[in-house]
């Protein structure tokens, strides 16, 4: 070898070297007596369940983005945790060599508590001081570490993410099909105080936690995800966002998902293994809350394997969480997810069946509406449904009457819109009675008279508030119609509720709708 050659493969070994030695480091501050204090008062004594074998869990915090100055209260509070219930020993260390996966073996499973972005990565802003050859190696062992967690997870591992797990590893897309989701934004702030519905109450990691209440309040940062990877058909979602009942969200940070689903913990399976995530733990007292401290427990210990619990993903149950999710026995499921006991169909020849536990409406040609209405009248009233449709037009009606001595029989009433976007679904149309009954659609601004907030081809969340002459609608959580009409309710005081097939050019166009239930207001 030349003397240059040997000069430039001494320097080039000289720098890997150098690079293979970095492990990432913190000047967090130390944990405040108050908080060690409140953190000791706070701690349950016992295990949700005992252990089938002592457990170690890895506990990791490194950040290339933001850190949260929270990350040192979170890791003495999950050390303590263990030691305090026997549950699990937490050796908390940053050192990404025990990602190797030789290493990962001796951990039954693995808790990133609030990393950022490429956290086995040095932080953007250290990049200058890093030879070309030295960042091109960190970023190889940095995607080599996430392939081996992955892998660890998917031979059997369990993965628990706490708040900013969610914030992280952006490019690699198996990380966040993984985890469950990416962050898009926090529309409340560590300062907001939100109502969070216990989804499942009688799950096994929520029932020991929350004893079977419904709903709590708390006060933290509260994250919204990216419509994708996140998805009710992959996630056993466990805790969510009541968003009518906790503050207004951030102005400068609108809320985003159209489906208006703001999940805040799931579980699922991966291969032979088990996630836990939670975004709950921005602010330091999330760490001395009993619930939580509770809600973490029940985590860690279903991804170590012992507390055994059902991941079957919420869109996949008959009829997911619909008593458990707004804190009311009140609720009456209109459909029972298999037959169409309770409804009767009504003018027009459209076709109504139950497939994999929706009712699926079909257009035929030459038929005039038709819908298919329940057999009990409603007056004052919260309806809850999930409705979604090819290109027709539909609606579901509400305080409806079929008389055949009126409009040759057709059923008549408000009509609560279904229809692509941009369109005026949620809107309020008088069906064979008067047209359209909310103004907007009558406005020729654009921006007026329709809106885009109804996903097309998607599942759609739909809320109808009628109590006296007002109506009020939401879709995907944000509010249509807000109608005022003494009119109508004069006319239409109770009636029937109807799902309706329009007439329709193309036979087979299909409508669903799934998760329907009603609350009467007495």
């Amino acid at each position: 070898m030349n003397t240059s050659a040997y000069l430039s493969s001494l320097l080039l070994a000289c720098s890997l070297s150098a690079a293979s030695t970095w492990v990432p480091t913190f000047n967090d501050k130390p944990v405040a007596p108050h908080h060690l204090r409140a953190i000791e008062a706070a701690l349950p004594q016992t295990a949700i369940i005992a252990p089938e074998a002592a457990r170690r869990v890895l506990v990791y915090s490194a950040t290339a983005g933001y850190r949260h100055a929270s990350i040192p209260t979170g890791k003495l509070a999950l050390e303590r945790l263990g030691a305090a219930t026997g549950a699990y020993q937490a050796i908390v260390s940053d050192d990404p060599a025990n990602f190797e996966a030789e290493a990962l073996n001796d951990f039954d499973a693995v808790v990133l508590l609030s990393p950022t972005q490429d956290f086995f990565m040095p932080p953007g802003k250290q990049r200058k001081e890093f030879s070309k050859e030295d960042w091109a190696w960190l970023q190889a062992r940095h995607n080599r570490l996430v392939d081996n967690l992955l892998a660890y997870v998917e031979q059997g591992g369990g993965l628990v993410g706490i708040h900013s797990a969610t914030d992280s590893c952006y490019k690699h897309k198996a990380y966040g099909d993984v985890m469950g989701a990416y962050f898009n934004g926090h529309p409340w702030m560590a300062g907001h105080t939100v109502t969070i519905n216990v989804e499942e109450p009688e799950h096994a990691l929520l029932q020991p936690v929350f004893g079977g209440q419904s709903d709590f309040r708390i006060k933290d940062e509260i994250y919204q995800f990216k419509d994708e990877p996140y998805s009710r058909e992959k996630l056993r979602i466990l805790l969510s966002i009541d968003v009518e009942r906790s503050d207004p969200p951030h102005e400068r940070m609108p809320l985003r998902r159209t489906d208006g689903d703001y999940a805040v913990s799931w579980v699922q399976g991966i291969g032979k293994g088990r996630v836990f995530y939670s975004s709950l733990g921005h602010n330091h007292e999330i760490y001395s809350n009993p619930l939580m401290l509770k809600h973490y427990l029940a985590g860690i210990q279903f991804a170590c394997g012992d507390l055994k619990a059902d991941v079957t993903p919420s869109a996949k149950l008959k009829m997911p969480n619909v008593d458990a999710c707004c804190g009311s026995e009140h609720w009456q499921s209109l459909f029972d997810g298999e037959t169409l006991n309770g409804w009767t169909q009504n003018n027009g020849t459209a076709t109504y069946e139950v497939r994999d536990g929706v009712i699926v409406g079909r257009s035929v040609l030459k038929s005039p509406n038709s819908f298919l209405c329940t057999n009990k009248t409603y007056g004052d009233f919260e309806l809850e449904f999930e409705v979604k449709c090819g290109v027709i037009n539909s609606g579901v009606q509400i305080r409806s009457l079929q008389n055949d001595d009126v409009a040759k029989g057709h059923v008549q009433g408000p009509q609560v819109e279904i229809e692509h976007s941009p369109g005026q679904s949620g809107y309020i149309y008088g069906e064979a009675y008067s047209g359209w009954r909310s103004p907007e659609p009558q406005s020729k601004d654009s921006k007026v008279n329709a809106h885009s907030v109804f996903k097309n081809d998607k599942w759609n969340h739909y809320r109808v508030l009628a109590k006296g002459a007002i109506i009020q609608t939401w879709i995907n959580g944000k509010q249509i119609a807000d109608l005022n009409d003494p009119e109508s309710y004069q006319q239409f005081p109770s009636g029937l509720i109807g799902l309706q097939v329009h007439s329709h050019k193309v036979a087979g166009v299909e409508i669903e709708w799934r998760n329907i239930r009603i609350r009467e207001i007495k």
